[in-house]
């Protein structure tokens, strides 16, 4: 995601409350991740640890007419802000390095939502900034109460060097509504319809973005799709998605998401348009076992990623359930391919447990670089401990 500035933050606030009376306000965190992991530095010879922090607040309220505020903050090394925070920057590297690196947050959305037009069910909202994720999932238990069910390769944890080597922007889900603009939309209890029209701030000023989106849930069955439309490129630039997860019985489950991020359609359609994800998941007694296949897109969010025919292979072989006992553990391993790199593949296998305490997930996890290996020996190890908001 973006960098996005703190000056408008106060006059947001003052708007969202102005929806709704102070006492019917709510502050929320809606995500809250912290995570610490080491490694052994090639260049220095030493064993070094990094942190990690991604941070998702909102404010809102009121009944007819609802506000929303959304902050947030995001740091790929918590370590190194921390380093630089205090000190002064001689040379143009230090000063961009330490902007890189500040510790503070910033806007994130600002909403205002009319609910029952003219009677009906009908909600208009008027938004700036980053307002919602297409095909994540994550939207299911908001408006349909359902589990949690989408993929665990998403997310700043998941890809921490970002998409493209853009720390502030990661995959979650097919795509985003990012700008300012309006939003209509018609929620049942089974099935939701929305309609998204704005300036779409992933590709500029003066630049528009029209997208229809619809959500179905059977219990089961679980359905999300999207289609959309923006202006740019000598035709225009298009974009879909599905979402797809099916689980018909306690043993198995199969979710996958595919779509094209990005198509100029005044250029030949290829398999880098395209967004693969699959992953079959079967459940035994007291354990379950998931395979990921991701196929990773050219562009996100109308961004070039650079990550053309890269491939992820993962595997978590789970034992336990955090949602029924509240604690579980098991083995994962990732298969990564990057053929634009100096190392096309690398493998690693991790064993790791994870419990809820406090209402807090704590993850621990020893990655082991299996392949290439590292010049000493115990520059394999690389242990992980993470602590996220549980909901």
């Amino acid at each position: 995601m973006k960098a996005r500035p703190f000056a408008p933050i106060l006059a947001v606030l003052a708007l969202v409350l102005a929806a709704s009376p102070v006492s019917a306000a709510n502050i929320n965190v809606e995500s809250l991740e912290l995570l610490s992991h080491g490694s052994f530095d090639e260049a220095t010879g030493r064993f070094t640890v990094s942190s990690r922090v991604y941070f998702d607040m909102s404010f809102e309220g009121g009944d007819k007419f609802a506000g929303l505020l959304r902050m947030d903050f995001l740091s790929g090394d918590i370590q190194k802000a921390l380093e630089l925070a205090g000190s002064d920057a001689t040379n143009p590297a230090e000063v961009q390095d330490k902007i890189n690196n500040l510790t503070s947050m910033g806007f994130k959305t600002a909403a205002v939502t009319a609910k029952r037009l003219f009677g009906t069910e009908l909600e208009a909202t008027y938004f700036v900034g980053y307002l919602d994720a297409f095909c994540s999932g994550n939207d299911f238990m908001g408006l349909f109460g359902a589990a949690p069910f989408g993929t665990s390769l998403a997310g700043p944890m998941a890809y921490p060097a970002g998409v493209g080597g853009n720390a502030k922007l990661y995959y979650e889900g097919l795509d985003a509504v990012y700008g300012t603009g309006l939003k209509l939309g018609l929620a049942g209890s089974k099935k939701a319809v929305y309609a998204y029209a704005y300036q779409d701030a992933d590709l500029g000023s003066g630049l528009w973005t029209g997208t229809v989106r619809g959500l179905l849930d059977t219990g089961p069955l679980k359905l999300e799709g999207y289609v959309g439309a923006s202006t740019g490129g000598a035709f225009g630039l298009y974009k879909a998605g599905l979402l797809f997860d099916f689980a018909p019985g306690s043993v198995g489950e199969f979710f996958a998401q595919v779509g094209i991020p990005r198509w100029d359609i005044s250029q030949a359609l290829g398999v880098d348009n395209f967004y693969f994800l699959f992953e079959p998941r079967v459940n035994f007694g007291t354990g379950s076992l998931a395979l990921t296949v991701f196929y990773h897109p050219a562009w996100y969010r109308q961004n070039a990623t650079s990550e053309e025919n890269a491939l992820d292979f993962a595997l978590n072989l789970k034992f336990g359930d955090l949602s029924t006992s509240g604690s579980q553990g098991g083995l994962k391993s990732l298969l990564a391919f990057r053929p634009l790199e100096s190392d096309p593949l690398a493998l690693d296998i991790s064993p790791y447990y994870s419990a809820i305490a406090s209402g807090l997930e704590w993850d621990f996890k020893l990655d082991l670089r299996v392949f290439p290996s590292p010049s000493v020996w115990y520059g394999m190890f690389r242990p992980y401990v993470g602590v996220s908001t549980s909901f």
